[in-house]
């Protein structure tokens, strides 16, 4: 280990080419007398002794020195139990912990904006304003200075010193400079020596400070006098301050006044959630934290901590924060729209219209550079957060355009930081969108979910998500509480302590409570800058009567406001944890001095006000804590209850909302007030309200492609709707909620019912409705594709020609085509029917969609060029108009296709056919093409990529679930290894879809022949041929399965089967076959005249025929295989030479791919 010659920085590894510290070039030198390499700085040669002239330096570029006088803030750091560590260790072992210490430091200065200006022995110094100045650059030290500390104290448990410890002393003074410098000090000057003196006076584990730095920072930095003390080199004793704690964000941001707890006991979960952060800046991925805990216990400190963290660090991250709403539950992405207006708000200058759509335009001009994509994002976002009329997009593509837009705020090495407060009361359709970033985004972004534990029994798979991180915060033990109580009161006896800590059982928020309650009572006071009791001696807590629970603690102290101070916060309470004081001005019309009083509340810490810049909820007013909120609403009474709530739903449905965003919040205030006082004479004009704002609130939730939320605002106005024609609307509704949630079981009843009331009502464009949805659920949920049709063909014509059900016509017409093509009838007709209605309605994603319909039609009966070009229009309007779905459809469909004829294009549309259905997060689509990239991977001898991708996500579509696991019993038995399949064989197919039926026979033939039941697998190889012919002819995956079922017959010497095999393929003339197939053919060809003894110019010509079409497909696998039967015969007939570059081949193609068992069977052909 070295040191720099540069920069002087030690510690340097023996295999650095560059300075950990400065980046000079660590080169090796050589002697002048014996030319041996001599190690940078050496001052003689180890080989020869010959003294190197003033040390041989690693060559570095000549920089330019300027020279002048900077206002700079230095930091000297030094490890306290390192020399005693040092003598009782190894020494490859110190070296390795000083590079760890270096490194350490190295990258949290940086962080931090500093420059480190030299390693002496096991000290730093680092140095801030320089080369470039900022105004902060002393509180930044002062952070980076508390980092250094903790991150030792890490360091130190990791390594097994948990003594090792670093105490740090800066001063901010002025300095002479040198830019440029090197091999020798950039700075110098009396605070250079002034920091190191404070540093060495420091207690370990302490951050000290002088004067100039303590009046620079304490906006934000809280310290601690310690005195004066006499430094070397100083006359005068010299005042320093210890840091203890950071308060506020950069230069005094969002500072909290008034009684604040100091952080005790969770280093540990802030540590993590520091790490996740710079993890997922350093791999661009997104990464989720979870932080769940019981009310009270400390979710919110600690991302109150980490923004204060992430503000100090000098480079820019793009902060997002929203809240769930506790009343007013349901209301579809509220936290991340919140999070969205935010961002878009910070854009505004002060003095500017608030106009959403304005707002979002400024927005999409700052983070957007491309026209086409803004034209694209624009109304995205806007039914995001609701400007204009709700959209009609797909839920994907919302997903799809709302990662875009948070991708698109964090370019330029800026990373998205997204926290969600209240996250157990998140909708299901932000849950969904946050599995969709984790899935879908590549760039770096962290998200924090705050939520009690509730959040994860509701979603399990949150936890289990390969990018999410669960931090669980306990409660506090003693030793902690007693810490945090310190820190809150100085001077606690320990008996009152000790009561203290009793009653709090861990909770940081009642201790908080607690002693708020005794300042309320004036047993507590500030004095000199602290609380402290105000006589000790006296105080008992029984005596005072101190509540023994929270409530009661809470409650007690709303006893003590004042008249117009409790109506505030109780009509506080029903509007909600946040409120503006305007909002709050029309409640409380009574109260003469509003302002004052909600000045008062902030300052008895009652409420608070939002001061971050970066919240949609900047400047107003919030319960400082819920549980403060529930306390106040729980003891209003029923009456009082019922006309607050009215109030409030007036004043909401005052305000402009075409799109229905406040729906459900207005919705929910009707349904408490019918649920205060039920009796009232208004109950059926609330209902009606209810119900009214309830299937708005459902509207929205659908248009924000959130079906969930939708069938949740759609239960509850059922049960309450009396009107039949109303219940069979919101029944069929509900439904259709219920089917795009994919909760099939749940939506029949409901679609039954509707259909059979909407029959009864004599409204046939309603019952047509009702019938596409109860096909739907039928084909989808139960795999019945002839019932599915069945059901939707009688409304289908019946409604024909009306103009006032062209939207129903549509989705009977929809559900009816993708039916009828799962069980293998002719869709041409009501595909060309959908197209002209299609048009009729203005829908391209319905002419996409019918554009795929007919192509899959056209290359099942051979015509793949039309099938082709109509798949490639397809995805023409899909890329036009951002459909993503459907584009993964047609690029799924065209990898599927050219995976008969070309292999390797294949490959390339699957490659992109995967990442346009990741970005959607549809997982239809995400199985599909997924599948299909498999297959046609395993045809190209990429299997090890193949292998990956089966590996990498679990499928849920079941076509695509049998088709993979038909890829893995293939590969298992190219390796001659078992392979289970992943269902019952003995058990019924759980659908009637043509292409599950002959994936799964298939499947379930190679692992029979696997095994040695040859019988079966031609059974079954037989059955699975059927089903694709009988689907799709010889086209599609037909050319998969077919050399498989060949080889099965030819195992079993089933001459029957193989007359049969070959018989379905020879219906057709040659040359329309795929290529792939046309080489199976001819290669079974060869294998059937060899069993035959036909004449050997005809095998070697069906042979060479054979692979001649492999090499046009760029199928690897099956040239192999056709190569190792060639060269085999070639040997047998006495032509060795000319079989064994087609056997070496083969070799070479078995071993790229692991195939184990092929290349032993390779063997004997080999020797021959």
């Amino acid at each position: 280990m070295t040191a720099c010659p540069a920069c002087g920085a030690a510690g340097q590894p023996d295999a650095a080419r560059f300075c950990f510290a400065c980046g000079a070039i660590l080169a090796a030198a050589t002697c002048g007398a014996c030319h041996a390499e001599v190690v940078p700085g050496a001052r003689f040669c180890s080989g020869c002794g010959a003294r190197q002239a003033s040390g041989t330096a690693a060559p570095t570029t000549a920089t330019t020195q300027v020279a002048s006088r900077r206002m700079t803030s230095v930091l000297f750091g030094d490890l306290v139990g390192f020399t005693g560590l040092s003598e009782s260790r190894d020494a490859e072992e110190v070296r390795e912990l000083l590079s760890r210490y270096f490194e350490g430091c190295q990258r949290v200065i940086a962080r931090y904006g500093g420059v480190v200006e030299k390693f002496i022995g096991d000290a730093v110094m680092a140095v801030w304003g320089v080369p470039i100045a900022h105004e902060d650059d002393a509180e930044r030290a002062v952070r980076a200075g508390l980092e250094l500390v903790n991150a030792l104290v890490v360091m130190g448990v990791e390594v097994g010193v948990p003594e090792l410890e670093m105490r740090v002393g800066i001063v901010t003074g002025e300095v002479a400079v040198t830019i440029g410098a090197q091999q020798q000090g950039m700075v110098a000057g009396d605070a250079v020596n002034t920091a190191s003196r404070v540093q060495s006076v420091a207690v370990p584990g302490q951050v000290w400070v002088d004067e100039t730095t303590r009046l620079l920072t304490s906006s934000a930095i809280s310290y601690v006098d310690v005195g004066s003390h006499r430094l070397k080199g100083k006359v005068d004793p010299v005042p320093l301050w210890s840091v203890r704690t950071v308060v506020a964000g950069v230069g005094g941001v969002q500072r909290a006044d008034g009684l604040e707890a100091p952080l005790v006991g969770r280093d540990r979960e802030l540590r993590m959630i520091k790490e996740l952060f710079h993890g997922a800046e350093e791999s661009e991925q997104p990464a989720l934290l979870i932080v769940s805990g019981e009310p009270g216990v400390g979710k919110s400190r600690l991302a109150w901590e980490f923004e204060k963290y992430v503000d100090g660090l000098s480079t820019s991250v793009r902060w997002h924060s929203g809240r769930c709403v506790a009343y007013g539950e349901g209301v579809a992405f509220f936290a991340l729209a919140e999070a969205i207006r935010a961002r878009l708000s910070t854009l505004r200058p002060d003095d500017a219209d608030e106009d959403p759509a304005t707002m979002l335009g400024a927005g999409l001009d700052r983070y957007v550079t491309d026209s086409e994509e803004r034209s694209w994002l624009e109304p995205r976002l806007g039914v995001l957060l609701g400007i204009g009329s709700a959209g009609t997009f797909p839920r994907e593509d919302l997903f799809a355009s709302w990662t875009a837009f948070l991708r698109r705020v964090g370019e330029d090495a800026h990373a998205v930081v997204l926290v969600i407060d209240d996250a157990q009361h998140a909708d299901d359709g932000l849950v969904a969108f946050l599995e969709h970033l984790l899935a879908a985004a590549s760039f770096p972004c962290l998200v924090v979910l705050l939520a009690r534990p509730s959040l994860l029994e509701g979603y399990p798979g949150l936890a289990t998500n390969h990018r999410a991180t669960v931090v669980h915060v306990e409660p506090l033990g003693d030793r902690d509480m007693s810490g945090l109580l310190d820190g809150l009161v100085a001077g606690l006896p320990p008996a009152v302590r000790a009561a203290l800590v009793e009653r709090a059982d861990g909770i940081p928020l009642y201790a908080v409570e607690t002693v708020r309650s005794l300042i309320d009572r004036g047993l507590v006071m500030l004095r000199d800058g602290e609380y402290v009791l105000a006589d000790p001696e006296s105080l008992d807590l029984a005596s005072v009567g101190a509540p023994a629970s929270l409530q009661a603690l809470i409650a007690a102290r709303l006893d003590t406001l004042s008249t117009d101070e409790r109506r505030v916060v109780d009509q506080a309470s029903v509007v909600g944890s946040s409120f503006a004081l305007e909002e709050l001005a029309d409640l409380c019309v009574d109260v003469p001095d509003l302002d004052g009083v909600v000045a008062g509340l902030v300052r008895l810490q009652v409420f608070r006000q939002e001061l971050n810049r970066f919240s949609n909820e900047h400047g107003q007013f919030q319960f400082v804590q819920s549980a403060v909120r529930q306390v106040a609403y729980g003891s209003l009474s029923r009456r009082d209850r019922k006309a607050s709530h009215l109030a409030v739903a007036d004043q909401v449905g005052s305000v402009d909302d075409a799109v229905g965003e406040l729906a459900p919040i207005i919705a929910q205030h009707y349904l408490a007030a019918l649920d205060a006082v039920p009796e009232d004479a208004d109950h059926d004009e609330l209902t009606e309200r209810a119900i009214r704002q309830l299937t708005r609130a459902a509207s929205r939730a659908r248009s924000l492609g959130a079906p969930a939320e939708a069938a949740a605002h759609l239960g509850v106005a059922l049960e309450r709707a009396a009107d039949a024609h109303q219940h069979a609307t919101i029944g069929r509704d509900l439904a259709l909620a219920l089917v795009d949630s994919g909760r099939y079981g749940e939506a029949r009843p409901y679609a039954e019912s509707a259909l059979a009331d909407f029959e009864r009502l004599g409204d046939d464009v309603a019952a047509g409705s009702a019938a596409a949805v109860l096909a739907a659920v039928v084909s989808l949920g139960a795999g019945d594709n002839e019932e599915a049709v069945r059901i939707a063909e009688p409304h289908y014509e019946r409604l024909k020609g009306r103009e006032d059900a062209l939207r129903v016509l549509l989705d009977l017409s929809g559900v009816m085509a993708s039916s009828m093509i799962r069980i293998s009838m002719d869709i041409r007709e009501i595909v060309d029917e959908r197209v002209l209605l299609a048009e009729q309605a203005g829908d391209e994603a319905a002419i996409a969609e019918s554009c795929n319909s007919l192509a899959t039609q056209y290359m099942h009966v051979g015509s793949r060029a039309m099938g082709r070009m109509l798949q490639e229009d397809a995805a023409a309007i899909s890329r036009r108009h951002h459909d993503t779905p459907s584009l993964a459809r047609s690029l799924s469909n065209l990898t599927a296709d050219w995976n008969g004829d070309d292999a390797v294009k294949a490959t390339e549309l699957g490659r992109e056919a995967v990442d346009v259905a990741k970005s959607t997060g549809v997982q239809l689509w995400m199985s599909v093409s997924q599948a299909n990239l498999i297959l046609a991977l395993l045809a190209t001898g990429e299997w090890t990529d193949a292998i990956d991708l089966m590996d990498s996500q679990a499928l849920v579509e079941e076509v695509s679930v049998v088709a993979v696991e038909y890829g893995r019993a293939l590969v298992a038995r190219a390796r001659g290894e078992a392979h289970l399949l992943s269902w019952d064989s003995n058990a019924p197919p759980r659908q009637d879809d043509a292409a599950y039926l002959a994936w799964r026979a298939m499947a379930e033939s190679v692992c029979a022949l696997d095994r040695g039941d040859a019988p079966t697998a031609v059974q079954r190889a037989i059955d699975g041929l059927e089903h694709a012919h009988t689907q799709s002819g010889v086209y599609d995956d037909f050319h998969v399965f077919w050399p498989r079922a060949v080889e099965a017959a030819l195992v079993a010497g089933d001459d029957t089967a193989l007359d049969r095999m070959t018989e379905l393929v020879d219906g057709n003339l040659f040359a329309t076959l795929p290529t792939s197939l046309q080489g199976h053919r001819r290669h079974l060809a060869a294998q059937v005249g060899i069993r035959q003894e036909s004449d050997p110019a005809e095998i070697e010509k069906a042979f060479r025929d054979a692979l001649t079409a492999y090499d046009a497909w760029h199928g690897v696998v099956e040239g192999a295989r056709c190569r190792a039967d060639f060269g085999g015969w070639l040997n047998a007939q006495g032509r060795s030479e000319e079989a064994r570059p087609l056997l070496q081949s083969a070799r070479e193609v078995y071993a790229s791919i692991g195939a184990t068992k092929w290349l032993a069977d390779l063997e004997p052909a080999t020797a021959g």
